[in-house]
């Protein structure tokens, strides 16, 4: 087999477009062969497309958004570029699988106690918690 080029996707969650009007991640396939570029979204119709991490990152500061919302853009195991919450993907994708499991099985969900179940730096957990609007709970113990 000859590999003739390698193309990577633009973005850590294997997509290669962000749409800056609709918020979705989209790739997309050209018949066998074929090439092209892609110039509205599939979703919302606009051609606001992000296709780098840079510009995600730029959209995210000329929107006053915390990239953490798009932390399945990033690698998962460096800190989210830009993001006040220092944490990197993989740190939050554990916060919301704990959050998520805990709050099903009616345990407290608090900043404390995902800091303490997860070894994670309690700042790091509250800042999660505030940017991606996570509730704490009293739950049923």
């Amino acid at each position: 087999m000859n590999i003739t080029s390698v193309k990577c996707k633009a973005f850590a969650n294997g997509f290669n477009y962000f749409c800056e009007e609709c918020n979705n991640f989209f790739s997309v396939q050209f018949e066998e062969g074929g090439t092209g570029t892609v110039e509205v979204c599939p979703y919302c119709g606009e051609d606001r497309l992000a296709v780098s991490i840079k510009r995600l990152l730029e959209y995210c500061a000329d929107n006053g958004a915390d990239p953490v919302n798009f932390y399945h853009a990033f690698p998962p195991d460096e800190p989210i570029p830009n993001s006040r919450t220092g944490a990197t993907r993989r740190q939050v994708e554990w916060i919301i699988g704990c959050v998520i499991n805990d709050k099903q099985k009616k345990f407290p969900v608090t900043v404390e106690s995902m800091a303490i179940q997860l070894g994670y730096d309690q700042e790091v957990v509250r800042k999660v918690f505030e940017e991606l609007h996570i509730t704490e709970t009293g739950g049923e113990s």
